[in-house]
Parts: structure tokens; sequence; C-alpha cells
């Protein structure tokens, strides 16, 4: 089970995928600017403003992920992180507004991960990579399960599902990029709990939305793995 051989995408194929990911942004900030993810007891506060943000990010997450995976195993592993880098935006948002990473995307979303893979195995005849992802995939549930039962509520079920479902595609890139995602998002994650309590935004008995540091973390480890 060999790590995927990377190749960039060519920048017309950035260009479309930036192209495409403006009028679904927008689509998408107005999704999220209703609030109605939000459960009853959620309602307390105004939906966060600045709507524009889910299409700047999708944007840029977009053409990164066209130039970083491109035409990776002739192209088919493309579909699966553009996947999850328009759920992650999504995600990112909902996190950082309500602490919860909703199982009406996430689930849905990581079946979708492990379908397209399998057609991506089935095009390229890589099922050693698909192998190695989805065993990936559960190592890293089991173990973030794990340090979700141990860290007394700052880490939630939702982020062990998040971790996994990152996990798969960027198992099946090499081993080592699951492992960067993880280690990377619990990085930057305590240095942005220390910036907040030197600022004293945060104190030690605040909880901080954990989902959008795995997906920055899973964006850098895709960087590290195609660069």
């Amino acid at each position: 089970m060999t790590a995927a051989n990377v190749v960039s995408g060519p920048w017309w194929l950035v260009a479309v995928c930036a192209a495409a990911a403006w009028p679904l942004g927008r689509w998408l900030g107005g999704v999220l600017a209703g609030g109605d993810y939000r459960l009853d007891d959620e309602q307390d506060h105004p939906v966060p403003g600045r709507q524009w943000l889910v299409t700047v990010g999708l944007i840029v997450v977009s053409a990164l992920l066209a130039r970083m995976v491109g035409w990776t195993a002739g192209g088919t592993l493309l579909p699966t992180f553009l996947l999850v880098g328009v759920v992650g935006v999504a995600l990112a948002w909902i996190d950082s507004d309500v602490h919860r990473l909703p199982v009406g995307l996430t689930y849905p979303t990581a079946i979708g991960v492990v379908g397209l893979l399998a057609v991506a195995a089935a095009t390229t005849g890589q099922w050693g990579s698909l192998g190695r992802a989805l065993g990936v995939g559960v190592a890293a549930y089991v173990v973030l399960f794990i340090l979700a039962l141990v860290s007394g509520g700052q880490f939630g079920l939702g982020d062990v599902t998040l971790g996994a479902m990152l996990a798969v595609p960027l198992g099946y890139l090499d081993l080592r990029s699951p492992l960067w995602a993880i280690a990377l998002a619990f990085i930057l994650s305590g240095v942005w709990s220390v910036l907040g309590l030197i600022t004293r935004k945060l104190t030690l008995r605040s909880h901080i939305a954990f989902g959008p540091f795995l997906l920055i973390g899973g964006l850098l480890a895709t960087l590290a793995a195609t660069r």
C-alpha cells in the first residue's frame, strides 16, 4: 500500500473550481444566515454576520484543493477532497457559532467520502490505498473517541466523527498526513487558547470550537502531502 503519486492540478482547473465555488459559496452563506442548523436552546443570540466569509473561504479552499490534489490518481481524488472542503466550510461556520457539529452533515459526508474513494479505487485499481484509508479512519475514530471520553467535555463526539472523516481521504494519500492533521489541530487550538487567556477573551473554563482547527489541520496536512 504505497502513497498516492501526487500530481498538481493545472491553473485552468484551479480557475474552474474557484469560479464554481463563488455561486455555491453565496448560496451556502445564505443558507447558514438563516440559522436553520440551530436547535431550540441555541436561539438566544443573533446568527453571526459576515456571510461573505463563507464565499471567500469556499473559493480559497476549492482553489487550493484543485491545485494541491489536482490530477492525483488520475483526478479521481479531487471530488472527495472538494466534498470535504465544501462541507468543511459549513461545519467550521456552524461549530464556531454553536460549538456543535451536526450529524446531519458529518454522517452523510463520511458516507460520501467512502463512496467517492471507492469509485477512485475502482477506477485506478488502487484498492490498497482504499484499504489503508479505511484502516486509518477507524484508527483515528478509536483514538479520538478515547480522547473524548477523558477530555471532560472539551472534545465532543462530533469532533471524533470529523477527525475520522478527515483521516480517510488523507490516509488515501499516505499514512503520515492524518497524524499531521490531528497533531496540527491540537497545536493550533492550544495556541489559540493561550492567546485567548493572555487577552482575557477566554478563561480556564471556556470551551472552544475544535472543528475549525481540525479542518485547518487537515488542509495544512494536505498541503504538506502534496507539495
